[in-house]
């Protein structure tokens, strides 16, 4: 009874990749792992490390650790001694705020620095403080620069980004794309099963074929369609205090890009 539509860890994996290939020649290709010790951190760091040692890279994992932790010295002083010079990880937001922080308190600046779930929103990238954020990169899911449209309205992305901002004065994020696809797909199936039987919706929804606002949405035999992601850097904005630039589309290039790659992170 369960259908699901979004990215995957393979498809983050090989985001962040590409954008750290980019700059390889650059770059010792040592990668410093921050994996709480969660779901999530587990699962990427099993992904993660399987992933970089078959393309070339070193992971150099000082192992998971709790939320909350206060000091992340003996992580540091640990890719400091092995030379990281990428950085990764999948942390809550306050995690990796103090993590990063440490970072520059103790001088280990790593030349790329790239994250999911603690910098996907501006609110988060703000309260890291200062100018810390600047080049950070991460995975863009959905964004304004999207070439996708609405199935029910017609819009663009970038409406739907612009509409939101003028109701509410307030950023885009990610999620209202995907908040806006739900509705899409469930209306397309309420039209096409034309009845409220819950058998019946339930064969509409598993026969979903539908070019959405996030992308196309097909369920497979598993229940669950991948959709679009690509790899964002954000950078001092000119509207908004930060801005996600998307720097990388080699899965999907029909997603372009909106900036070129700042390399390295730049230091205080």
């Amino acid at each position: 009874w369960s259908h699901h539509f979004f990215f995957s860890v393979p498809q983050i994996v090989e985001s962040f990749i590409a954008m750290w290939d980019s700059v390889a020649d650059k770059t010792n290709k040592v990668v410093g792992g921050l994996w709480p010790n969660d779901p999530d951190g587990k699962t990427y760091a099993e992904m993660f490390t399987k992933r970089l040692r078959e393309k070339g890279y070193k992971v150099v994992d000082p192992g998971r650790f709790p939320h909350k932790t206060p000091d992340y010295t003996s992580f540091i002083d640990t890719w400091k001694k092995e030379k990281v010079e990428i950085l990764t990880g999948v942390q809550p937001p306050p995690d990796f705020a103090a993590a990063w922080r440490q970072c520059f308190q103790q001088g280990f600046i790593p030349k790329m620095s790239t994250h999911g779930k603690p910098i996907l929103f501006p609110s988060a990238v703000q309260a890291i403080g200062g100018n810390l954020a600047s080049g950070l990169t991460t995975c863009v899911w959905w964004s304004p620069h999207h070439p996708f449209k609405s199935a029910i309205a017609g819009y663009s992305a970038k409406d739907l980004c612009d509409a939101w901002t003028e109701k509410t004065q307030r950023q885009w994020t990610q999620p209202i794309g995907f908040t806006y696809a739900t509705f899409e797909v469930a209306a397309d199936a309420l039209k096409r099963a034309g009845t409220l039987d819950k058998d019946k919706l339930r064969q509409a929804i598993a026969q979903t074929d539908l070019k959405t606002i996030v992308g196309p949405v097909k369920f497979n035999k598993e229940n669950y369609s991948k959709t679009p992601m690509v790899g964002g850097q954000w950078v001092k904005g000119k509207k908004w205090p930060w801005e996600l630039e998307i720097v990388e589309n080699n899965q999907f290039p029909e997603i372009k890009k909106t900036a070129s790659l700042v390399f390295p992170i730049p230091k205080p």
